[in-house]
């Protein structure tokens, strides 16, 4: 029963796939369908609508040149204001123009005489009775220079001719006549068959009234002489005359679907009409769709066999993995869980270390503020005995300079303890304060002054112009390390010596500041620990001066979070030299 449900499954799935080709198909069909549809009246008839316009009116910028021309020509002028004498001489240049110019018609009608002259003689006289010479009236009396009419050609056998009609002034702006050019619609109708034989469409032209007027004569439309004719328009004509718009819309006529793009042709008067039948365009797309359809059969019916086989050599495989997999899934789940406890452990561990080392920082700040004000205390009285005492030398000043020693030493020892303390507990970005550079110098060279003198010590600066510029810093981390640096020269230098704090402005931008001595220097071997806390060396200060151990150790840590730089030149012939080098910030925050 088991194995039946197991094939039943496939044939479900066998099913569901052919059932996906077929949709898939189908939509396809009905996409194509739609775009088919969209690209015929949205792109396909209008862009022939525009072709043949566009053919219309490059035709017709030539006649209207022309008949520019002649309503200008000083000749026709004078030969009109001289009586009309000589008929021969306008007969020779309506024929020139149309010999030279390749038009099918070239006339003038005379205002005076009312003769209609054309490159074979005089014509006529027009009339105002006369149908056929309604044209020349209404020129007579309208306002625009020139006009394009659709009329018959009497001097061209009756033939339809598109005209081009311009009024003809004397010097004093007179009218005296009409003269232009005509265009046959032979050029229109071979553009029609053309496009009706690449394209397969059907091109016409339709009076305001709904009348046929000008179509090939091969079209399938050739038994109607009206839109409301044509089967599937004859209640929707009116659609596409009210309008002078594009206008667009589908219907059907013997059994197949029509698309009809209608355009209004100004220089005509008449309406294009463009048609377009999708069976043709659809034929490719049924056939695919048949060829998809059977395909899918195929496709599927091969899967089907090869998922039924699959199925059959698979089955004991599968059935053996899933023990094997059972096993080591049990196994991970203990070992997750082992994970999870010891990582829980290891989280309770990490929070009460954070909350104990939080507690020493704590610890150590109160410890430093408590003790740093009573020791002030005792170094103001140790100053005052010493003043009572100078008169009455004894052990006492001596004590009492020895308490001075001890306050001198502790106030020290607590202070670097409060600035290790700042530095260690401080996290997240140092936001960067301007700081003029030689400025720093200065203000530590005159804080030092007077410990200077009391050695005999020659405290100097050496300043670079280039420094004298604002530098984004923290500038009370590196007053403090500038005063371990020269607090230690000053300690570790001979009476009568000289320290020196110098500042340069390096090519990159980044700026120094050295603290040079004349001491004793620093052994070689002794280098490496220069900068650990406590670390021992075997040069002492020379004046009987207390060190703490933590100073250098303090310049270290504060230039690292600084993002600059302090080490000991080495190969110096005398003393040391120490250099922090500060790099160039551009923002406030490191």
């Amino acid at each position: 029963m088991n194995r039946i449900a197991r094939y039943r499954l496939v044939w479900i799935v066998c099913l569901m796939l052919l059932a996906g080709f077929l949709a898939n198909s189908i939509s396809s069909f009905y996409v194509s369908r739609a775009n088919v549809r969209e690209t015929i009246t949205e792109s396909s008839l209008p862009l022939t609508s525009d072709n043949i316009y566009s053919v219309i009116q490059r035709d017709l910028l030539r006649p209207i040149f022309i008949s520019s021309m002649m309503a200008n020509d000083a000749f026709l002028r004078d030969w009109t204001l001289a009586g009309e004498n000589n008929v021969g001489q306008m007969q020779r240049y309506l024929e020139e123009i149309r010999r030279e110019y390749g038009t099918v018609a070239s006339f003038f009608v005379s205002e005076k005489s009312r003769n209609y002259y054309y490159w074979g003689g005089v014509l006529k006289q027009v009339a105002e009775d006369e149908p056929r010479d309604v044209w020349y009236y209404r020129v007579r009396e309208m306002e625009q220079p020139f006009e394009i009419n659709v009329d018959i050609d009497m001097a061209n056998h009756d033939a339809l001719t598109v005209f081009v009609n311009y009024r003809v002034y004397d010097y004093d702006n007179n009218f005296i006549g009409s003269a232009g050019t005509g265009l046959t619609v032979n050029r229109v109708n071979a553009l029609i068959k053309d496009y009706e034989a690449r394209f397969n469409r059907e091109i016409f032209f339709v009076s305001g009234e709904g009348e046929i007027v000008l179509r090939p004569a091969a079209s399938d439309l050739s038994s109607y002489g009206n839109l409301s004719e044509i089967p599937g328009l004859s209640g929707r004509a009116s659609e596409l005359l009210q309008t002078r718009e594009e206008t667009r819309m589908s219907y059907e006529r013997d059994g197949k679907t029509f698309f009809v793009n209608s355009r209004w042709v100004p220089e005509l008067n008449w309406y294009l009409m463009v048609e377009q039948s999708e069976d043709e365009l659809l034929s490719p797309l049924r056939k695919n769709l048949l060829l998809n359809v059977l395909l899918a059969v195929v496709i599927t019916a091969l899967v089907s066999w090869m998922c039924l086989s699959a199925v059959s050599l698979h089955q004991k495989r599968l059935r053996a993995r899933n023990e094997e997999l059972s096993t080591k899934n049990r196994e991970i789940e203990h070992q997750k869980r082992e994970l999870q406890r010891t990582a829980n452990e290891l989280e309770e561990a990490n929070v009460a270390l954070s909350a104990l080392n939080r507690e020493k920082d704590e610890f150590l700040g109160i410890v430093a503020h408590d003790l740093r004000s009573p020791l002030g205390s005792i170094l103001g009285l140790c100053v005052l005995l010493e003043d009572d005492l100078a008169k009455a030398p004894g052990r006492s000043l001596e004590f009492l300079k020895d308490i001075e020693k001890c306050s001198l030493h502790m106030q020290e020892l607590i202070g670097d303890i409060l600035d290790i303390s700042s530095i260690e507990s401080f996290h997240g970005p140092v936001e960067l304060e301007p700081c003029v550079w030689n400025r720093l110098a200065e203000e530590v060279r005159d804080r030092f002054r007077v410990q200077a003198a009391a050695k005999d010590i020659d405290l100097v600066t050496r300043l670079d112009p280039a420094a004298e510029q604002e530098v984004l810093t923290r500038g009370k981390w590196l007053a403090i390390c500038l005063n371990n640096l020269v607090s230690n020269a000053i300690k570790y230098s001979p009476r009568g010596s000289q320290v020196r704090i110098e500042t340069a402005v390096l090519p990159d931008g980044a700026c120094e500041l050295r603290v040079r001595d004349e001491g004793m220097g620093i052994a070689e071997e002794e280098r490496e620990q220069l900068f650990q806390k406590f670390s021992p060396l075997s040069s002492r200060p020379t004046g009987g001066e207390q060190s703490s151990g933590l100073g250098l150790y303090i310049v270290r840590k504060m230039c690292q979070r600084l993002g600059a730089t302090v080490e000991l030149l080495p190969d110096t012939t005398q003393g040391c030299c120490f250099v922090i080098r500060h790099p160039r910030y551009s923002t406030r925050r490191v």
